[in-house]
């Protein structure tokens, strides 16, 4: 995706899904919580839902080299049961570049049976490329 062609109040993302079993095992692994405090109450980790949506968010977007996530801001509302079905729409809040550098907000609203369970946004800089002279 070319980020300069990128709206604000652009949809990036607009989708269901729900967490399986491999990717929460692989995100346990990966944060070497393999005796997480969820598991007894069937819980998934909050972050392991803010993961998963950002990582679709940066796969939507196909950020370049260079690219640095300079911050994010997450609200949880409700935990998720394992096994519900989240509804995820992410959105870009702010696409400008100053001075060559590219400024990138995303926004993104996680419902799960028919509540807001988390809200985030995330900061993403990224380079332009100097026009060849």
């Amino acid at each position: 995706m070319d980020l300069s062609s990128i709206e604000s109040c652009q949809i990036l993302i607009d989708e269901f899904l729900a967490i399986s079993d491999e990717t929460l095992n692989s995100y346990l692994v990966a944060t070497n919580d393999a005796k997480s405090v969820y598991a007894p109450d069937n819980v998934i980790p909050p972050m392991a839902i803010a993961a998963l949506v950002m990582g679709s968010a940066m796969r939507s977007i196909q950020l370049t080299p260079g690219a640095v996530h300079t911050g994010q801001d997450l609200t949880f509302f409700h935990s998720v049961d394992y096994g519900t079905q989240l509804h995820c729409q992410v959105m870009v809040s702010q696409n400008t570049v100053r001075r060559n550098v590219r400024f990138l907000n995303i926004d993104f609203v996680i419902n799960g049976k028919g509540e807001i369970v988390m809200t985030g946004r995330s900061s993403i800089v990224i380079p332009e490329e100097s026009p060849s002279s």
